[in-house]
């Protein structure tokens, strides 16, 4: 009897951790230039890493109305064996001008910049948008004829959603990529951990729970420069002359450590663990993945 009962639980365990799939290993590439060195070429081999969110171009507004900007200068690829998913940073201002045809230009731009770069058709294309209250109906408005557009090309719709907006409406389309990061405000020089702190997180966990919408999650790599002039804000640094730094300026060096995104996860996992099915890095450089370990990593992606 006690051989069969420990048979059995031992079949339970096995059928249980098989059953259990592995997160899906994904980055986002958020450049003006596409051009993966040796370093990027070994992270996403090393790591398993089967697709990859890259920004094609941002859409602002104009003067007649939103336009394109910063569009992505081709000078490499991808392997192949990762999908690209096209990602567009539209500005939410845009939701507040006449926009009229805007979906159908989007599909167009992004399927010409495949065809012009020799890349297969998207299978999946991206809006990342910091909608508001007051931008949410326009914005609505406008994925419900983007949604359309892709699903005629078979396309699938994904939208980026920030954990402020976890309380409001679900957008119409097809998945969510939860961010969780910039959940802080970067401006306070006594705010040290803007890009992700857990104390910023936790309050929203409770809309997680029952959002719905299938999700992924995207945690950070990245650092910020911050230039502080009398303790004022002054901005985020881009490169050793991107801002003047006078006499009696500070610069805080603001990045989040492995505690950080573990902890993070760990919130994402015990609020709706589906949510962390995919986990996406943000972002792709050799600046970001210099700065954990391969064992970082690991413990990241599993």
């Amino acid at each position: 009897m006690l051989r069969s009962t420990l048979l059995l639980l031992l079949a339970f365990a096995l059928f249980t951790s098989c059953g259990r799939d592995e997160p899906k290993r994904s980055v986002y590439y958020w450049q003006t230039t596409l051009c993966v060195g040796a370093a990027e070429r070994a992270f996403l081999a090393r790591n398993g890493v089967g697709k990859v969110y890259c920004r094609y171009f941002d859409v602002v507004p104009g003067d007649d109305g939103p336009r394109p900007n910063a569009t992505m200068a081709f000078e490499g690829a991808f392997p192949k064996t990762v999908e690209v998913v096209p990602v567009v940073y539209i500005v939410n201002d845009c939701m507040g001008q006449p926009h009229d045809g805007l979906a159908e230009k989007i599909v167009r731009r992004v399927s010409q910049m495949n065809d012009t770069n020799s890349l297969p058709a998207a299978k999946e294309l991206q809006v990342d948008c910091d909608w508001t209250m007051t931008t949410r109906e326009a914005f609505f408005a406008f994925l419900e004829k983007l949604r359309a557009l892709c699903h005629d090309r078979g396309m699938k719709l994904s939208v980026t959603i920030r954990l402020h907006q976890l309380s409001q409406p679900v957008p119409p389309a097809d998945r969510g990529v939860l961010m969780m990061y910039n959940t802080g405000d970067v401006t306070k020089l006594s705010v040290r951990k803007p890009i992700l702190d857990i104390k910023d997180v936790m309050p929203y966990m409770r809309y997680l729970r029952g959002y719905g919408m299938d999700l992924s999650t995207a945690y950070p790599l990245f650092n910020w420069h911050v230039l502080f002039r009398g303790g004022k804000y002054v901005g985020i640094m881009h490169g050793d002359d991107d801002l003047p730094v006078l006499p009696g300026d500070s610069i805080a060096v603001r990045q989040p450590d492995l505690g950080d995104i573990l902890r993070a996860k760990k919130a994402v996992d015990d609020a709706r663990h589906d949510a962390n099915q995919e986990i996406i890095l943000y972002d792709l450089s050799h600046k970001n993945i210099k700065r954990f370990s391969d064992d970082d990593f690991k413990k990241i992606y599993e």
